[in-house]
């Protein structure tokens, strides 16, 4: 099982290889569910906001 932070390290990589993909609802309901989880990853809430997982 993946970390938070690891998970957003590979959707972080995911948008550099292919940005169009991040933006599929099943990653963007991911990076939601990673923002709005217990753990703080510095950079998620930008990495969200800039991906349309959340306004």
């Amino acid at each position: 099982m993946l970390t938070t932070q690891q998970t957003f390290a590979a959707l972080r990589h995911v948008e550099q290889e292919a940005p169009q993909e991040v933006r599929r609802p099943a990653l963007r309901a991911l990076t939601s569910g990673l923002l709005y989880g217990p753990a703080r990853v510095q950079g998620l809430r930008e990495f969200a906001v800039r991906t349309g997982a959340v306004a």
